[in-house]
């Protein structure tokens, strides 16, 4: 999330919660993931939901990117390390 949170600086806030706090814990149960996942809004509505091992950085850069109304950019997204 760091290369995103770089990329959309000032207009994504990234948020992680510790796996153990009651927030996490009920965000597991209440969508039926098995251990975690991520969860993304803007304002109260969720635009994009993963769980577990299903969480994809390049989707959720699209799902960013239209949920924004930003162009999509010709270069290639990657999820790499930070330089």
């Amino acid at each position: 999330m760091r290369v995103l949170d770089r990329e959309f600086q000032g207009t994504v806030t990234f948020r992680t919660v510790e796996h153990l706090e009651p927030e996490a814990v009920e965000a597991v149960r209440r969508n039926g993931w098995n251990s975690h996942g991520l969860l993304a809004y803007r304002g109260a509505r969720l635009f994009y939901r993963a769980g577990d091992h299903r969480v994809n950085a390049r989707e959720l850069h699209e799902r960013l990117l239209d949920e924004l109304l930003l162009p999509r950019e010709c270069r290639v997204f990657t999820a790499g390390p930070s330089p």
